[in-house]
Parts: C-alpha cells; structure tokens; sequence
C-alpha cells in the first residue's frame, strides 16, 4: 500500500477514467458475490459470449488507456519493470492459494503459471516496448490491427488442420502452443484444451488493452489542447474503425472469450474505448457542482484502488467457496459463500435470493475503498 499526496493541480488526473473503472468494479463486485448465478450468465464453455464474459475485458480496455496515460507522461522504465514483477509474483501466489483451497496442498509440478494477474504483466511490457514508437492516438489502433491479424490467421490455419475446419476444445492453437510452453502448468492442467490466458488468448487481449490505449492517448492529447472538435472527429474514426475491425475479422473467427479471438477484442475493446472517450467529454472538461462531485466521490474512490477492489473480491470469493463452517479441503458440507448468501437472504426477507449478499459486497468494498481514498492510500502495482 502506497501513500499518495493529494493535488489539487487541475488535469492531474481524468476523472473519467476513474468513474468509468469504478462503475466496472460495482458490476465485477456484484458478479463476485453472485454465487448462485445461472449458466447462461458464467463464462461461455467454448463458442459465445455470455455476461461475464465481458467483464475482465472491460478492465483490459480501461487498463489500456491509463497505461497510455501514464507512458505519456513518461512512466520510469524501474516503474514498469517493478510492475511486471510484483504482478507475475502475485499471479504466481494467487494460484498456489486456489490450489491449496482446492486440493490442501500446493504441487509444483502441477502449480499454474498463467493467470489473470501475469496476463496484466504481459499487457505491460507489451504497451511498455510499444510507448517508445507512439506518437498519435491511431498508432495504438494500427498496433491492434497488426496484432488482430497474427492472431487471425494462427487461429484460421490451426482451424484448417482441424476435423471439419472448426476450432474445437480438442482442436485449437491453444492447445497445441499452450500446452507446449506451459504443459501441465496451463489452466485446468491443460485438461479443457486451451488456456484463457495464454499465449494465445494474450494476443487478443493485447489488441483489448490497445484499443483501450489509443483512447487513453486521445484523452491525453485533448487535455494537452487538442480541439474539442477535431476530438470529436477522432472519436468517430475510432468507433468506425473498431466496428469494421469487428465485423471484418468477425468473418474468419467466431468472437468469443475462451481463446479471446480478434473480433471479440475488437469489439469490447471498441465499446469501452467509445464510453470512455465520452466519458471524458462529460466529465473532465468542467468543474462539476457539489451533488454531482458527492454521486462521483464512491466512483473514483473505487476507479483509484481498482488493483485491490477488483483483486480482493476475487480473493474473498475464492476463500468464501472453498471453506466452510465444517472446515475440511475440499469443504466439508455448506461453504460461508452458501451460508452468508442464505443469512443475508432472510435478513431482508428474501430467502435463497442472491441479490442482497451482492448489495452487502457492493457497499462493503466501496467503503473501504472511500475510507483509504480519503487517507491517500492506494495498492499498485
């Protein structure tokens, strides 16, 4: 935890970008307590995309355009290396708990090596090395489209040599690079036949975080005195272009989050980067009246330490599901996430609902988050 001296410097910081952040946390923390959620809204098994399959990609999106944000401003290299660091270690540490939970033991030959937290490692240094070469907003566009490409046709050639031309769990790039690189160390222990965050699926959520940068980078260069019209115009080549990029794309890959495929990135990537750049327009070219600061307040507390809301919950959900009052490894019989979404269920008369456990998540983790916003303190990376 870090301590950061207040500013009152106007521009220091986009307030959008941090509303918009804290409004995906809101939906990430309710997702989370959510333990009861139906199929149709889990991940897709394969083909498809379903709810909350949309949700860590939004934050991909976003990440992207304050990583474009901060190497604008010229982020130390030390910074960005620590970063990777720190992130690629926790990732690391994080697997070995969900093993442990899982199985009450951590083994090496088998501990996962990708993850959630080492992809936003991976998304870093490839932004990182690409700052260096950028010097308008549309660059990181092209950079997606380059990548989008790679990824295109590596997965249309894998899809070729497949029964039937169609990318499969048992047939896909995935498992084939995947499972080359990482073995059993691979989600599921590369049992499913693909990783979500490998190698492979690393390339569209590359093209996620890129879209989400080249939004980031027009934030900044409007703050820098770019004209609100020839902003606007911008925003309108960006929509244009992700929509084409989607569609186009669209017609040799199905989108979908399993493999995170080009015209899935360009499509979440394109949607969060429009909001935001909206955003941007509503909210950080004026001083905002009182009511309107105090409904923003929870937001941006929450967009400032989005590492350890969005981390934490993930944390406590995996704890809540993998202990119980019974104890035992796997849990023996109720698990606390069954127990505290039956309590608070009947403490506003609503028994077996689940949207009252999501309530108490939600106004939880906001206060905590306003408590250490009020106090300067911020995990990062």
């Amino acid at each position: 935890m870090t301590e950061t001296p207040r500013t009152t410097r106007a521009g220091a910081r986009l307030d959008s970008l941090d509303v918009c952040r804290g409004v995906l946390l809101v939906v990430s923390v309710s997702v989370n307590a959510w333990f009861t959620a139906p199929e149709w809204f889990e991940h897709a098994p394969w083909i498809g995309v379903h709810p909350v399959d949309l949700v860590f990609p939004s934050f991909v999106a976003a990440s992207g355009a304050g990583m474009a944000i901060a190497f604008a401003r010229r982020m130390p290299v030390a910074r960005q290396v620590r970063r990777i660091v720190v992130l690629t270690l926790a990732g690391l540490a994080y697997n070995a708990a969900a093993q442990g939970l899982s199985t009450g033991g951590v083994d090496v030959t088998t501990w996962r090596v990708t993850g959630v937290l080492q992809l936003y490692a991976v998304l870093v240094l490839a932004l990182g090395l690409g700052a260096g070469i950028v010097r308008r907003w549309w660059h990181w566009l092209a950079a997606a489209g380059m990548v989008s490409v790679l990824q295109t046709a590596v997965l249309v050639v894998g899809a070729h040599s497949c029964p039937g031309g169609a990318l499969t769990t048992a047939c896909n790039p995935s498992g084939v690079v995947d499972a080359a690189v990482f073995g059993a160390h691979m989600y599921a222990g590369g049992r499913l036949g693909h990783d979500p965050e490998g190698l492979v699926a690393a390339a569209g959520a590359l093209v996620t975080a890129l879209v989400g940068a080249a939004a980031g980078r027009l934030m900044w260069e409007h703050r820098r005195g770019r004209t609100t019209a020839a902003f606007g115009r911008s925003v309108l080549l960006l929509a244009a272009a992700t929509l084409v990029a989607t569609r186009a794309s669209g017609l040799l890959v199905d989108p979908f989050k399993r493999l995170w495929t080009a015209p899935f990135g360009w499509g979440v990537g394109g949607v969060v980067a429009v909001a935001l750049l909206l955003a941007h327009l509503a909210l950080d070219a004026r001083s905002p009246a009182l009511a309107e600061r105090a409904v923003r307040y929870p937001l941006v507390a929450l967009g400032r330490n989005s590492l350890l809301v969005y981390f934490g919950s993930h944390l406590v959900t995996m704890v809540a599901t993998h202990t119980g009052p019974a104890g035992g490894v796997p849990v023996d019989g109720a698990s606390w996430a069954q127990v505290w979404q039956a309590d608070t269920g009947r403490l506003v008369g609503a028994p077996g609902a689940a949207w009252p456990l999501c309530v108490v998540a939600v106004l939880a983790w906001t206060t905590l988050a306003v408590v250490l916003h009020r106090r300067g303190w911020y995990l990062r990376a």
